[in-house]
């Protein structure tokens, strides 16, 4: 099976799954079986650690941290330090996202990443939010002019942690969710892929 085809074809499956901020198992062990069975065929050099970074978000969509952790610990770019920043901070260990944020740097889907989550933030009802000091994170997020990483781990940690609330809840996952899929189609566009339909 062609690459992107493939690729899509999990997506598809997992696009039933609402990844969790804090998940503790996997979604479906046959999923990650088939993710760690993904081989694409040709790739140029370069090309190589964006399909393991493709294979390392499959896992994180799949709820399944170590498996991820350890293709994303061994992609040394942003896109890899990427996704193991977002396993750290699923796994809960926000200060060390917060150093993979930081080998990052900027990334290119930052700019489409902000947009999208504003419009999931206006089109949730964050007056019900009970937390002061969690709205407040959300606030300031929501009105930056690029993406911050940083507050929306704290946003993360804060809900997490201390607030606890549905609608907080569903509108971090709905934000973490969109940018998992800009991240996998960046990994899967880099890898010589094309693009997918989510």
């Amino acid at each position: 099976m062609e690459w992107t085809e493939a690729v899509q074809k999990l997506w598809n499956k997992l696009s039933e799954h609402r990844t969790s901020l804090y998940p503790a198992e996997e979604w479906d062990e046959l999923l990650d079986i088939r993710i760690a069975k993904l081989s694409p065929e040709g790739l140029a050099s370069g090309q190589a650690p964006y399909a393991s970074a493709v294979k390392a978000g499959l896992h994180l969509l799949n709820d399944s941290l170590d498996k991820s952790h350890e293709l994303s610990q061994s992609i040394h770019n942003a896109t890899g330090s990427y996704w193991h920043g977002i396993m750290h901070r699923m796994e809960g260990d926000y200060s060390n996202s917060k150093y993979w944020f930081r080998q990052v740097g900027s990334h290119p889907v930052f700019a489409s990443l902000l947009l999208e989550a504003k419009d999931v933030y206006r089109s949730h009802d964050t007056g019900s939010i009970r937390s002061a000091a969690l709205k407040s994170q959300l606030e300031k997020l929501m009105s930056g002019s690029v993406w911050d990483p940083y507050g929306f781990i704290d946003a993360v940690q804060q809900q997490v942690q201390v607030a606890q609330e549905q609608e907080s809840e569903a509108l971090l996952s709905a934000v973490q969710r969109i940018e998992m899929k800009l991240l996998l189609q960046y990994s899967l566009e880099q890898s010589g892929g094309k693009r997918i339909e989510f």
